[in-house]
């Protein structure tokens, strides 16, 4: 993937977290698909702040700042699978279920136990920190504190827990109409709820929130990234609410992201697309509009919805409407199984797609999650719909 600068002048990799930590030579660490690889992670690695107990009869992770003294067992894992942990202490899904709505609302980030968990370089403890930053008056300090913040929790777009325990607090940051990067903050939001996918080769990987065929995927520090995932989620679906209220923010690109967020949500799913068909109705920002009909697409495929696929079918064939609306509508089609490819759909893909529309539709952040080089979102998009095989050529 090809780097850009993040909001605090940081790299990053298009369409994911990879920021300014990546050039201190931390290690780099990924999704893993098993117990094992990611033990084998463990056995090599050491990060700074974080502290991993390692055996080889027992095989353990171990943070020494969480007074609980709770402790991760990989081997346990691997012979019994990650159930043995559900509902536990160690269960983020659990923990952040169970915050307080206050200290939510308050901000209150010391009553998170964020040094039971670990991110991509270490201990969850210094989330906190950067979380307060994030309130800060100096655009660049916040920028900068979102990019490392970003690179910790959704390293190269993997969910780690801390970016799960985060999820509520970022919500409300962005909601400030005084905060800086607000809609960079709501993409981290979305991205936490989100199974990396690191740009699918398959049709399906635009509209995609879970891993391919709800396959385990396990975090570099041996953790179940899929329950990290879900935890984003449980955390998102509850303030759903606060993010229906940011459709009608006055910043399009936090509509966007808002949107993006809202995508993810497990439940109360009908009065989520009813928002977002109220706000598509008067939305006039290209990007915006896109993110409303990708959300609407994204829930309706997840959650299952039958009317979504016949509007997106009178949207996209509809002359009268505005191009970037049939485009997108035709993508989401395509995306959530519309086959085969009509005729028209493809005479629209083909010739609608300008420079000027993918420019417009850059920042979007489904385009950004399928681009390989910035601003190639949309076209990459098209390829993926009409002609996967041209699009394994073009990545070569």
């Amino acid at each position: 993937m090809t780097p850009t600068r993040g909001p605090g002048g940081g790299t990053t990799t298009t369409g994911c977290w990879n920021g300014t930590l990546s050039s201190t030579g931390f290690p780099q660490p990924r999704a893993s698909e098993n117990a094992w690889s990611a033990m084998d992670t463990c056995r090599r690695t050491t990060f700074p702040g974080f502290s991993i107990g390692w055996t080889e009869s027992t095989g353990k992770i171990r943070n020494m700042g969480d007074a609980s003294d709770l402790v991760y067992r990989l081997e346990l894992t691997h012979e019994g699978g990650p159930e043995r942990y559900a509902g536990s202490e160690l269960d983020v899904r659990s923990v952040v279920a169970r915050i307080p709505q206050d200290v939510k609302d308050e901000l209150r980030f010391d009553q998170i136990p964020w040094g039971r968990f670990a991110h991509s370089f270490g201990s969850g403890e210094d989330v906190p920190e950067y979380l307060s930053r994030l309130g800060s008056e100096d655009i660049e300090a916040v920028g900068k504190a979102l990019s490392i913040l970003g690179d910790c929790i959704c390293h190269q777009c993997a969910t780690s827990p801390p970016a799960a325990l985060a999820v509520p607090f970022l919500v409300r940051i962005a909601r400030s109409p005084t905060a800086h990067w607000r809609a960079e903050i709501l993409g981290l939001v979305g991205r936490a709820g989100r199974c990396a996918h690191d740009g699918d080769e398959m049709r399906a990987g635009l509209l995609q929130i879970t891993g391919r065929d709800d396959r385990l995927c396990y975090d570099v520090a041996g953790y179940l990234e899929n329950w990290s995932v879900q935890a984003a989620r449980i955390a998102i679906t509850s303030d759903a609410p606060l993010l229906v209220a940011l459709l009608d923010d006055a910043d399009a690109a936090v509509r966007s992201s808002a949107c993006y967020a809202l995508a993810t949500a497990l439940d109360g799913t009908e009065s989520i697309l009813s928002a977002l068909h109220r706000r598509l109705g008067v939305e006039r920002v290209p990007a915006a509009r896109m993110s409303l009909i990708l959300a609407i697409a994204q829930l309706a495929r997840v959650h299952g919805d039958e009317p979504t696929m016949t509007n997106l079918r009178q949207w996209w064939a509809d002359p009268d409407r505005p191009t970037d609306v049939r485009v997108s509508a035709a993508l989401a089609w395509r995306y959530m199984g519309g086959d085969p490819v009509p005729d028209d759909l493809r005479s629209l893909l083909t010739t609608a797609v300008t420079d000027e529309l993918a420019e417009s539709l850059a920042d979007v952040p489904w385009m950004k999650d399928v681009e390989f080089r910035a601003g190639t979102g949309l076209r990459r998009s098209v390829r993926l719909a009409l002609d996967l095989e041209g699009d394994r050529q073009e990545r070569l």
